[in-house]
Formats: C-alpha cells, sequence, structure tokens
C-alpha cells in the first residue's frame, strides 16, 4: 500500500489551501557537471582554489568576448533568454556605464543564482570583470535583495580577495518578483522604484547629463561567460526542483538528462497531477512517459512548446487539489505585478475574477504591458486552466473530493 504524505508545506513562497509557503529552494542538492563541478553543498569556493582550477581571469577584448558568447550559444539566463553576444555587440560603439550581474532572483521558485554566488562568487566575478574590462568600463554592480544577508556577506568577502583593478560593489535591493527586470534594476539603482520602465527600452543608467548603456545580465550569464572565454564549449542545464519532492534544490546536469530522471532523483511523488516548468510564468503539463523523456534544457522545452525561463520546475500533486494551487498562484501573480499600467491592474483582475467564476480566461492584455509580467501571466493562467479542464469541471459540479479544495 502506498502511503501519500501530504506536505507541510509546497509552494515556494506561496501559501495554498491550509500549508504555508515553503522555503525558496536555494540548497544545492550536489556537485554540477560544469558551473558548479568544483563545488561542494554548503561550501564557498575560495580565490585560490577558483584560481588552481579555473585558472586566473583572462583578459580579452571585445571582439573575443563575443565571440567567445557567440560560439557557445550563451543567451540570458534571467528567464527571457537574449543572445548575450548580440547584447555585447550593441555595446560596441559609444562609452558603457557600469557592468551589472543581476542577481535579484524575484522568482521564488528559483535558487540557482543565490547557489551560484554562495558556492563560486567568483566565477560570477570573473565574468563581470571580463566584461568590464572588454567595455571599458571600470565599475562592476552585484545587485542582490536586501533580505539575502548570507549571500551578501559571502560576495562581500569574495570581493575582498579580489584585485582587479575594476570597482565591484554589491547593492542592496528590492526583494520582489518584478524587481529583478532589468529597467527595474536601473530605475532602483538610480534612486527610482523597483518597477519596470518601459517594454523593451534599452537599460541606461545616466551620468551627469548623459545616459550611457549599461551590460545588465544575469548571474548565470556571467558565470558561463567566464568559462566561455576561457575556451570552454560544455553546456549544462541549472535546474531547481521544488514542489511535492522529497529534496527541494538546485541540480546542475548533462542537457541530455531526461526529465523523468529530474523527478525521480530529488523523490518526486510519482503520481503527480502535473508539472510547471519554468517557474511561476511557465508552461503545466502532464508528467506522462512521453514528456518525462524529454531531455532538460531550454532547447528541447522550447521545441515541445514548454516555458524553460530560470529553469525551475514545479512538481504539482492531487493534494492539496490542483485547483487551489492554481488559484494560489494565480492571486500570487496578479498581487506582484507593478500596477502602473491598465492591463497589469485591470486586465489581470479580469483574468483572476474569470477563473474564480469558472469562465475561460480571456486575454486581454497580450502585447499590451508596460513590462512582459501581464502577458507572461494570462499565458501561465491560461495552461493551468487548460490542463486542469477536468478538475476545475469537477469543482464546477461539486464532485471533487480533495482536502482544502475551493467549493
Amino acid at each position: 500500500m502506498t502511503v501519500q504524505i501530504r506536505p507541510a508545506s509546497l509552494l515556494p513562497g506561496i501559501p495554498v489551501a491550509n500549508s504555508p509557503a515553503a522555503p525558496t529552494p536555494n540548497r544545492l542538492l550536489r556537485p554540477g557537471t560544469l558551473l558548479l563541478s568544483n563545488a561542494r553543498p554548503g561550501r564557498t569556493v575560495s580565490l585560490p582554489e577558483h584560481q588552481a582550477y579555473w585558472g586566473p581571469t583572462p583578459h580579452a577584448h571585445l571582439s573575443q568576448v563575443i565571440e567567445a558568447a557567440e560560439r557557445t550559444g550563451l543567451v540570458g539566463a534571467g528567464g527571457a533568454g537574449f543572445p548575450t553576444g548580440r547584447k555585447l555587440r550593441s555595446m560596441v560603439h559609444g562609452k558603457s556605464g557600469p557592468v551589472i550581474v543581476n542577481g535579484s532572483e524575484g522568482e521564488s521558485a528559483s535558487g540557482k543564482d543565490t547557489v551560484l554566488l554562495t558556492h563560486v562568487p567568483h566565477l560570477v566575478l570573473d565574468g563581470a570583470v571580463i566584461t568590464a574590462r572588454a567595455l571599458a568600463s571600470r565599475e562592476v554592480i552585484v545587485r542582490v535583495p536586501a533580505s539575502r544577508p548570507t549571500v551578501i556577506a559571502i560576495l562581500q568577502a569574495a570581493i575582498g580577495q579580489r584585485h582587479d583593478g575594476i570597482r565591484i560593489t554589491v547593492s542592496p535591493g528590492e526583494d520582489s518578483f518584478i524587481a529583478g527586470e532589468a529597467t527595474a534594476v536601473i530605475s532602483s539603482l538610480q534612486g527610482g522604484p523597483s518597477k519596470p520602465v518601459a517594454l523593451g527600452k534599452p537599460p541606461t543608467m545616466r551620468k551627469g547629463l548623459r545616459s550611457r548603456p549599461v551590460m545588465l545580465s544575469n548571474v548565470e550569464t556571467y558565470a558561463r561567460l567566464a568559462l566561455a572565454v576561457r575556451g570552454h564549449t560544455g553546456l549544462s542545464s541549472l535546474v531547481t526542483m521544488s514542489g511535492a519532492v522529497l529534496d527541494s534544490g538546485v541540480m546542475e546536469l548533462p542537457t541530455a538528462t531526461p526529465l523523468g530522471h529530474v523527478l525521480q532523483s530529488t523523490g518526486a511523488d510519482p503520481e503527480l497531477a502535473a508539472l510547471i516548468t519554468g517557474g511561476w510564468h511557465g508552461t503545466w503539463i502532464r508528467p506522462d512517459d512521453a514528456r518525462l523523456s524529454a531531455p532538460t534544457n531550454r532547447e528541447a522545452f522550447r521545441s515541445a512548446g514548454w516555458h524553460w525561463g530560470a529553469g525551475a520546475l514545479i512538481a504539482i500533486p492531487h493534494d492539496p487539489c490542483p485547483v487551489d494551487v492554481l488559484h494560489a498562484i494565480t492571486d500570487y501573480l496578479v498581487g506582484e505585478g507593478a500596477r502602473q499600467c491598465g492591463p497589469c491592474v485591470l486586465g489581470l483582475e479580469s483574468a483572476r475574477d474569470d477563473l474564480a467564476a469558472s469562465r475561460q480566461v480571456t486575454d486581454r492584455v497580450t502585447g499590451r504591458g508596460l513590462c512582459a509580467h501581464p502577458t507572461a501571466t494570462i499565458a501561465a493562467i491560461r495552461s493551468g486552466q487548460a490542463l486542469l479542464a477536468e478538475e476545475l469541471a469537477a469543482h464546477r459540479s461539486g464532485l471533487c473530493t480533495n482536502v482544502g479544495s475551493r467549493s
């Protein structure tokens, strides 16, 4: 007989039914295959250890950095997946502002950036310093939420070990879902609110009366760039697993690793109601045999029509009721909006009302928001609604018997 144990908490950062929010899954479960290959869970790699393993920080011309990024197919690892080489090419002409390492990680289901910063900070800083030198920038700013003092302390200690000729500072910031959006980071660094400024607007910072372009990328992106410039062409997948699993946390795996292996190795409930790929803005899928054989990497997920985002996977059980889970995630995403444009305020509230009234969620916002949050939120809600059609119908008819389910 199979004994199912209902978890005391389930969703990272989001309470559901009578269960409190689970903590952010930012624990390294085991050594990785590339970026974290010299790391051990719970231990920070020192500068001497880092350099003994990877060698000193390379000096590279901007053209060499761009070529390394393009050769390895490097894209932004914060969720958007924009090609890093193209971003660097846009800065070939003109005087650059600071290089910004975005460690905001507002996605509560993702822990990979925290794991990288606390275990291999020098690999991340190498990538930022290489970029700053190539762009003739004299400053690197690492943005980390002020609510993570341990990460800040480890970073400051790592910076104190380095002598790169580049000014590196840690900037504590707000800890919210949208605070890590590029223009929100820039806004807050210049004393404004941690809210997006405009969809698609290139990030710039003012110095005196002039605005200068800045190179802003995710923590993982800089770590991968540091190895690409060193000539390493290997690939890996950084995955954060949470939800109905025994071991929530971060793993770095070969890109060919089947999705089913990821679930099995973290002790996922063998009879899941759903799996969300790509975090809270992600795709809801049924974890059947065909899907579980898919490789766990960005390109394979894209080919399957699934969201990759920051590589966060959330296992959704049958208890608490997945309909309650969908409502909880919807409430969270609507509440985390910047609320500074109509699609974010009216559009998302209308979508939540549709879901609560058992109506088909109408898309009133795609491409119309000041940032991408409304568009991504609607896609996520509609994905969950489509997958849970039978469960939602059971709710409407009063046949749902799951503990904690809505009437």
